[in-house]
């Protein structure tokens, strides 16, 4: 039974959600989950199953382990896929270029959104089982306009949104599905109304907007309709989820212009959970059927770190492993924490959090871990204790139950130094197999249109290392894709950015960081792994081009490419970028990346990216990462000649 809904958003401008309907979508995307199960014991340990080299977007676990997430395939597109906890499935489209995950339940129901046609890049609400495939929800004639679903329970239905051809300033309502597909619209408060979560009898908690923009949270039941929650004196509030017993969780304004995570009960109404200091928002991110509501807390001009509120405890820091920052993801029944934590070189690690002793660096509960293999962000965990987590090899999910009879777990692919155009570039990649008389054989594709090669396989004892070695004739940025197959016929893929220098090219980088919450405007409480490449070279003339340039940058469900580049400064070690591209494949958007070396070795990093609405002219900010500090060599970056 899902109780527990799990939410990345805080959308201030619903009209950008129309020209950015992927970033919308993303930005409330739910995370459900279902009934409580035992908590594992403090040393477990976990086995690693290999998920996606590029999954980036909205994902779910259901509380039997099973996976949905979202793959970015390429083009500018994603697709939605699901692991059932022994194969793998595409679930296609509605007819359109992609398809992205929102919410998983334990019957394997999946929802989420795909563009309709190949023309367009609206989406429309679906609902996907094994048994039926991928279904509309969308109800017509408005075909060209936004749909969305967020969440499903164990009955089947579903939450989420329609578009509503009213009133001028009601162009969405929130609505709730049954489980034969049947819409049922549930009004709104004086402005477009969306429904985020839902718990087993059915109630719904969402948020609606007013025509200045500010919210107000929700809870929708059969006998009382949509009633408002109000806020902590301020002008709006934000629900992010519903458990059991119909209490609802979210964050809203305080009198004194601050932002506090609340719950809110039939009983007592809206409680204040916090922080109590004057320099701080809190923002709550989910919540289990105890009311234990787990979250993040931003210090005016310092750190984020993560929270856990209990009614016994208040609201309590989880602390670091060393560093500034700390985020919470998810929570399951039993009470257990994960995120992700930095350590003292800055460095993003997975954790787990259980209520004694701390957080775990789950880095050290995988016995079988490849060398170089790290867990950067641990972002759901099941009732049954196996969590979804981000590593420099990919997505991948951690088992609890040991077992024989799988798929290797493979590093993440190394590079033998700065790949140059016409000179041999040597990759490599460690491999590990709970079947020490497994054998193993290794596919390298190299992203450039060459022809696939075989990797020189190493092995002994279920310990193996593939190597190989390519040319590339052209200066670019590259996806070397690395694909180890054991002799059962299990296998497993990472992939990596791979930068490649031309004979004029006098700057590189590439790498990955930890994108804070409120980077992203449409989706302030959403934080994970972000990557970007770039590459700049001479003119023939010999002077530095301003044009020849590429950069690609993602992050939750947030793809920018780059088409031009109008400016590149180089002074000392800091350099700057400065042109236009595309988010998510559509639109023209305008970008900024900076980026200065330090001493240790670490790297402060701004992003910026934003467009100019062409109905008042005005510039509005997608993407701003603010200055954030990546971790030692997480960030590699350097003049190229």
């Amino acid at each position: 039974m899902k109780t527990r809904t799990k939410i990345g958003q805080g959308a201030r401008n619903w009209q950008r959600w129309l020209l950015w309907p992927l970033v919308a979508l993303a930005a409330w995307g739910a995370h459900p989950h279902s009934a409580a199960g035992s908590a594992h014991p403090a040393r477990t340990m976990y086995r690693i199953v290999h998920l996606s080299p590029s999954a980036n977007g909205p994902l779910d676990i259901n509380a039997r382990g099973q996976v949905a997430f979202t793959e970015d395939v390429g083009g500018d597109r994603t697709m939605a896929r699901y692991y059932d906890g022994t194969s793998f499935t595409k679930l296609g489209t509605l007819g359109g270029a992609g398809s992205h995950v929102n919410a998983l339940n334990d019957a394997g129901q999946i929802v989420g959104g795909s563009n309709f046609s190949p023309a367009s890049t609206d989406t429309h609400a679906y609902r996907w089982s094994a048994q039926t495939g991928m279904l509309t929800l969308h109800t017509p004639p408005y075909n060209f306009a936004t749909s969305a679903a967020f969440d499903i329970n164990n009955s089947g239905q579903v939450a989420g949104y329609l578009p509503f051809f009213g009133p001028v300033l009601e162009p969405l309502h929130a609505t709730r599905w049954s489980a034969e597909n049947l819409a049922r619209d549930l009004g709104t408060l004086n402005g477009p109304s969306l429904a985020i979560a839902l718990n087993e009898s059915g109630q719904v908690a969402g948020s609606t907007r007013n025509a200045a923009g500010n919210g107000l949270a929700f809870r929708w039941t059969e006998a009382g309709g949509m009633l408002g929650l109000g806020t902590l004196g301020g002008a709006d509030s934000d629900a992010v989820a519903i458990n059991r017993g119909g209490h609802v969780a979210g964050h809203s304004a305080t009198a004194a212009g601050l932002t506090h995570a609340f719950l809110w009960t039939p009983e007592k109404g809206m409680t204040d959970l916090g922080p109590r200091r004057a320099d701080a928002d809190a923002f709550a991110i989910a919540m289990n059927d105890r009311d234990t509501v787990i979250g993040i807390i931003r210090i005016v001009d310092g750190p984020y770190r993560a929270f856990v509120w209990t009614g016994q405890t208040g609201m309590r820091e989880l602390g670091t492993f060393g560093g500034r920052n700390a985020y919470a993801h998810d929570i399951n029944q039993p009470g257990q924490v994960v995120g992700s934590a930095e350590a003292r070189d800055g460095a993003s690690r997975a954790f787990l959090w259980q209520g004694v002793g701390g957080l775990v660096d789950l880095n050290s509960r995988i016995p079988l871990a490849p060398p170089g293999l790290v867990l950067t962000a641990a972002r759901a965990i099941a009732d049954n204790g196996a969590i979804v987590a981000d590593s420099n090899a990919g997505l991948v999910l951690l088992v609890p139950n040991p077992a024989t009879h799988v798929a290797p777990t493979v590093g993440p692919i190394e590079t033998g130094g700065v790949a140059r155009v016409n000179q041999a570039l040597a990759v490599s990649a460690s491999v590990r197999d709970p079947d020490p008389g497994d054998t193993h054989r290794a596919i390298w594709s190299w992203g450039d249109g060459s022809k696939d090669e075989a990797g020189v396989v190493a092995e002994k004892n279920g310990a193996a290392t593939v190597g190989g070695q390519h040319t590339y004739r052209a200066a670019g940025i590259y996806t070397v894709r690395l694909t180890v197959t054991d002799s059962s016929g299990q296998s497993a893929t990472v992939q990596r950015i791979v930068v490649v220098c031309g004979p004029g090219a006098y700057l590189s980088g590439e790498g990955s960081f930890i994108s804070p919450p409120g980077a992203i405007r449409v989706g302030k409480r959403q934080s994970g792994r972000a990557s970007f490449a770039f590459l700049s070279e001479r003119q023939s003339d010999g002077r530095r081009a301003q044009g020849a340039a590429f950069l690609r940058f993602s992050t939750a469900h947030l793809s920018f490419d780059s088409k031009r580049v109008d400016a590149v400064t180089v002074n000392g070690a800091r350099i700057a970028y400065r042109g236009g591209g595309t988010l998510n494949g559509a639109g023209n958007v305008q970008f900024a990346l900076m980026a200065a070396a330090r001493p240790d070795g670490r790297h402060r990093l701004h992003i910026r990216i934003w467009h100019v609405d062409p109905a008042t002219n005005r510039e509005l900010v997608d993407y701003d990462s603010q200055a954030i500090l990546a971790g030692a060599g997480a960030v590699r970056i350097g003049l190229a000649e």
